[in-house]
């Protein structure tokens, strides 16, 4: 005999699965962070060569 899933289980087992990989605010913050690690990173590359030029 085959069962069907009844849409609101397999609704609460997505969200169970979903909820720590998809959460959008630790997502958003980890793209804050990055973004301003790669602006940062091209800084400090920019402050090296303008010190190394100055000497």
């Amino acid at each position: 005999m085959n069962t069907l899933i009844v849409h609101k289980d397999a609704d609460s087992r997505l969200d169970s699965f979903n909820g720590p990989i998809l959460d959008h605010e630790k997502l958003r913050q980890g793209t804050h962070i990055a973004v301003l690690t790669a602006v940062a990173s091209v800084f400090l590359v920019f402050a090296v060569k303008a010190v190394y030029l100055i000497f």
